[in-house]
């Protein structure tokens, strides 16, 4: 099991989850909090390994994770793809495409490399579950935090394209999810920015759908966007598939001819 962002908010409380359950977890985080939420793992007699990654080489951490996952062998693989930065706030004019950059390269790029690393593995073993983290800024128009928002958007749809790409090559299942407005250090600094916070989600409600995905035996929304309160389990584990797959996705909506 891999979690990028274990080091701190969703990402760690994943990694803790996982790890009570018996899953031995890799946590990447571009600090030392990654080696904190190992070691707190490891002292609660749970399995776990450290790495510190920079997202914004995607190359050197694709690589990195690919050397641990030759020599781990093992033959069942998953991925939660945790990491993100908020990125510039305000508008396009007043924002610094380096900064828009450095966002890309965490949120998009950087999340993507590890996935991509695990694939060879996850391919030859026929089985693997991928989850990434989107968000509000993904289904909507989030000026104040724009490049997050692309950045977000972008892996809702690459994410489906990985979907499609896995299809009929073993048991794959894949999703992005909207996890809900979680209190953790980026929700604060979303609200000093001045975004209006309506409802907040009890960082449980993330965890258990991970939990729940991760061991899933099947999933009837693969490739989909989904909102942490939907009516997901409707679909796991049944054999259900969705009556209108499009509602969990990102599309255009038709207008009358």
């Amino acid at each position: 099991m891999v979690v990028t962002g274990a080091g701190r908010g969703i990402g760690r409380a994943i990694a803790l989850d996982l790890a009570a359950r018996g899953l031995h977890v890799v946590c990447i985080s571009q600090s030392q909090n990654a080696a904190d939420t190992a070691q707190s793992i490891h002292q609660s007699g749970g399995a776990a390994t450290a790495l510190q990654l920079d997202l914004r080489d995607a190359v050197a951490a694709g690589q990195r994770v690919a050397a641990w996952a030759e020599g781990a062998g093992f033959e069942r693989l998953a991925v939660v793809l945790a990491a993100g930065t908020l990125g510039p706030t305000g508008p396009l004019l007043e924002s610094c495409p380096s900064a828009w950059l450095e966002c890309m390269q965490v949120n998009l790029l950087g999340n993507l490399a590890v996935a991509r690393a695990l694939l060879r593995p996850m391919l030859a073993a026929g089985y693997g579950r991928i989850a990434a983290f989107a968000g509000g800024g993904s289904a909507y128009a989030y000026p104040l935090f724009p490049a997050y928002s692309a950045s977000k958007t972008a892996m809702v749809r690459a994410i489906e394209n990985l979907d499609c790409d896995l299809h009929g090559k073993g048991d794959f299942a894949t999703v992005c999810l909207a996890p809900g407005a979680v209190e953790t250090d980026m929700l604060a600094r979303i609200r000093e920015a001045g975004a209006e916070v309506r409802t907040t989600v009890d960082i449980a409600e993330p965890v258990q759908f991970i939990r729940e995905f991760v061991f899933c035996e099947s999933c009837g929304f693969s490739g989909s966007f989904v909102h942490v309160r939907d009516n997901w389990r409707d679909y796991l584990n049944n054999g259900g598939t969705l009556p209108d797959a499009a509602l969990w996705k990102l599309r255009r909506i038709e207008p009358p001819r």
